[in-house]
C-alpha cells in the first residue's frame, strides 16, 4: 500500500504527492479549456474529484496528504501577497474611484458573514461547524488563521472557503448577465469580495483589470471580515 511506503519514506512521498497534486490540477486545467472555459467545469472541480479518487485508491488519508503537501499550505500565504504585483498596475485607477470602490465592498464584506449568521438559526450544527462556517468568504490562508482564533475548524473552513468560491465563479456570469454589469472593475469588486481566490483567478482569465479589482476586494474584505467577526463570536456566544 502506498499509505505504508508513505510513512517509511516522508521525504521522497512529499514529492510524490506534490507531483501528483500538481499534475492532477494540469490536468484539470486541460479539461477546463477543453470544455470551453465554462465556469461550471471549473478545474478546482475535477482536481477535488481525481484526488479524492486517488487518494482512496492509494490507501491514503486527508491527514497524511496534509503533511505530505503542507509547502503548498504556506507558499498560500506567498501566493496572496504576490497579488500586489497586478494591484499595483491598476493603482492610478484606484485612486480616482476610492469611494466608489470601497462603498460595494464594505457592503458586501458586511452582509456576508452576517447572512451566514442568520442562515446558521434555521439549522442545528455544533458550535466549531458555526464558527468555521463564518469564515466563507476570505481566502484560504485568511480563513485558517482566523477559523483557528475564533473556535473554528481550520480543515473544514478551507473546505467551505473553496466551495463558495467555486459556486461565485461559477454563478458570476450569470449575475452579470442579468443585472448588465459591463464594468471591469465592479466586475472584478464582485468576484474578488464575494469569491475570494477562486474569484480572483478567474477575473484574471477575464481581463487583467478585471483581476486586479477582484484582489482589491479579495484583500479588503479579509481585512474587513477580520475585524467584524469577533462581533459575530460575541453573538453567537
Amino acid at each position: 500500500m502506498l499509505s505504508t511506503y508513505s510513512a517509511q519514506n516522508p521525504y521522497l512521498s512529499a514529492i510524490i504527492w506534490l507531483t501528483i497534486t500538481i499534475g492532477v490540477y494540469l490536468i484539470s486545467l486541460v479539461i477546463f479549456r477543453l470544455l470551453g472555459r465554462r465556469p461550471v467545469f471549473h478545474p478546482m472541480i475535477f482536481c477535488i474529484a481525481l484526488l479524492t479518487i486517488v487518494l482512496f485508491y492509494a490507501g491514503v488519508g486527508v491527514t497524511a496528504y496534509q503533511a505530505h503537501t503542507n509547502v503548498l499550505t504556506w507558499l498560500l500565504g506567498p501566493a496572496t501577497v504576490a497579488l500586489a504585483v497586478p494591484l499595483y498596475t491598476q493603482l492610478s485607477s484606484i485612486r480616482q474611484n476610492t469611494l466608489a470602490i470601497m462603498l460595494p465592498i464594505l457592503i458586501g464584506g458586511t452582509i456576508a458573514p452576517f447572512l451566514a449568521l442568520a442562515g446558521l438559526y434555521f439549522v442545528v450544527l455544533d458550535k466549531h461547524v458555526r464558527l468555521s462556517l463564518l469564515t466563507k468568504s476570505i481566502t484560504s490562508p485568511l480563513a485558517i488563521e482566523t477559523s483557528q482564533h475564533i473556535g473554528g475548524i481550520p480543515g473544514l473552513a478551507v473546505v467551505i472557503v473553496i466551495f463558495t468560491g467555486i459556486v461565485g465563479a461559477i454563478f458570476a456570469s450569470v449575475v452579470y448577465r442579468i443585472f448588465k454589469i459591463t464594468s471591469a472593475p465592479a466586475q472584478g469588486l464582485a468576484l474578488g469580495t464575494v469569491g475570494h481566490a477562486i474569484g480572483t483567478a478567474q477575473g484574471f482569465q477575464m481581463s487583467q483589470k478585471i483581476g486586479a479589482f477582484a484582489t482589491l476586494g479579495l484583500c479588503i474584505n479579509g481585512v474587513l471580515t477580520a475585524i467584524i467577526l469577533p462581533i459575530i463570536f460575541f453573538l453567537i456566544s
